[in-house]
Parts: C-alpha cells; structure tokens; sequence
C-alpha cells in the first residue's frame, strides 16, 4: 500500500499522535506492519488537512515542504501569549482602538510578497541541535534567525468583532501563521496572537476530499489518494518497455528535463515518481 491520505486532523491532536493512529489502523486492516510518516506538522491547536504518506510515499516528504499551503486564521487584537496561540501564557495586553474594516485589509494585503518571517520560539525549528519549543518551554530565551517566506495571498474573510477577525492566507511552506498574526499586529501597534486555525489546503490535498480518523478506521478508502492519482498532478516522462529491466533495478535514466518531480510512465502505464536532477532521473516511490 503506496499513498497519502488527506486527514482532517482534530483540535488537540500532534501531528505524530495521526501517524500512531493511521499506523494502528493499517496494521489492524492488513495484518501487517506499514511505514507511515505526515508530511509537515499541523499545530496540536489547529485543525484540518494533514497529508499521511504510506509505503514508498513517506520518500516523497521534502516535496509536500515546499508546496503551496491555504489556511483560515483568526487573528485576535489586543493580547499576545509566549506561543503566540491560545496555548501560551499571556505576556502583553494594550486596548484595541475603533478599527475599520479598512484599516485591517490594508495591513493584511502589505503582506503579500516575499519577506524575512522569524519563527515562533514554541516551534520545532532547531537551536544548536535542540528543538527551540524544548528550550522555550524550560524559560530559556531562544532566538531564531528570519527564514524567507512568501505570501501569495491573504485576506479577511470575517470581522468578528472590533479586536477578531478571520482571514485566508495562501503561503509557501515554511510559513508559520502564529508569527504572521504577530506581524500583523506589529502593523497595527498592538500585540496579536493567533486564535484558531483550520488548514484547507496543502498542495494537491484539498479539505473537500480529506476524511478523518473514525472514517479512515471503518474504511482504509477514504480519504486516499493512490501514488497513481497523485501522478495526476505532475508532468510524465514515458518510457518504452525495452527500459523497464534497467529502471526496475535502480539504473538512473538520462533524460532531456528540468528538475523536479514527474510520474514515470513504461509502456503507456503509470510506474512509479521520479525525481530529475541534472539530467538524471531516479526512482523515488514505486506505485507496487
């Protein structure tokens, strides 16, 4: 079994805490031992689309890193935590002044573009080999260098009230929302921090098509996504049946295409993903 599943992960749940429970899953479904890893994490206080790989897909991690992400954020005025979430101790307050509508959008829209975003110190980047959330969550100081980032997209989506809104961002990977509502709040001189999330997208993984755990547990269908309809997404290198024996033993392809991910078709069938690298193609996850 070779794939990804589209989880709706809930409230509360690590990302790992998902991988345990598809993992236990399988394993009761199939009778044996199946290698499962998630494709980037997903705040235990956030919700929704969490890619599962299984098999030969958990090769295919770096790939879903750097794909596009849509999320569904509120931004709350007037408070900020050391998370920078609901999970953080509250570290400044300050009286949020009558904001328009206006006012909001504009700060969200300065932010489409490229910038030098620094991450949350609860998070899992690494300080000197160490997990930075490990250090902050002992009261060590951790100081993060700004990773570049780029927001393709961001808007409000609902005013809740004079110091909460929502707003839907489309983002590289890498982006951590926690220290976007941060930014945002730099903007309007007020501290902010990040009141709820809901991930809808994250590459070809659409929330329309994800499923969650206790569906996913009655049936091991929902929610997956063959490495086959996966190649749906990509661009095709074909192959005649005269090279099945020499890729089928790892013997790299010299081919005439750029970089990249790309399904690899023998004999007018789906095969495998292959990544291309300086005019060589490698196997990187078989669909058998």
């Amino acid at each position: 079994m070779n794939g990804f599943y589209n989880v709706i992960k809930p409230i509360g749940w690590s990302s790992s805490d998902a991988v345990i429970k598809i993992r236990g899953i399988l394993r009761r479904h199939l009778g044996q031992k199946v290698k499962v890893g998630h494709l980037g994490t997903l705040d235990p206080l956030a919700t929704g689309v969490l890619g599962v790989a299984v098999g030969s897909a958990t090769k295919l991690f770096n790939y879903f890193l750097t794909k596009k992400k849509t999320y569904i954020a509120t931004c709350t005025l007037g408070k900020t935590t050391t998370s920078l979430d609901e999970g953080g101790e509250v570290t400044a307050t300050a009286e949020v002044p009558t904001l328009s509508d206006k006012a909001i959008e504009e700060v969200l829209a300065s932010f489409i573009g490229t910038y030098d975003q620094i991450p949350p110190a609860f998070s899992a980047k690494s300080v000197n080999g160490v997990r930075a959330y490990h250090l902050a969550q002992k009261g060590k100081e951790v100081e993060l260098k700004p990773c570049r980032i780029t927001i393709y997209d961001c808007k409000m989506t609902e005013r809740i009230s004079n110091d909460t809104f929502r707003f839907r961002v489309e983002c590289s990977g890498g982006t951590y929302i926690r220290s976007l509502c941060r930014d945002i709040g730099d903007k309007l001189a007020l501290p902010a921090y990040m009141s709820a999330l809901e991930r809808i997208e994250n590459g070809s993984m659409r929330i329309e098509e994800a499923a969650t755990i206790e569906e996913i547990g009655e049936d091991i269908s929902k929610g997956f996504f063959s490495l086959d309809r996966f190649s749906k997404s990509l661009k095709t290198l074909d192959f005649s049946e005269k090279n099945r024996k020499s890729i089928e033993n790892g013997v790299r392809q010299r081919v005439d295409a750029a970089d990249g991910l790309y399904a690899v078709n023998i004999g007018g069938e789906f095969y495998a993903i292959g990544n291309v690298k300086e005019g060589l193609l490698e196997i990187v996850a078989r669909d058998r």
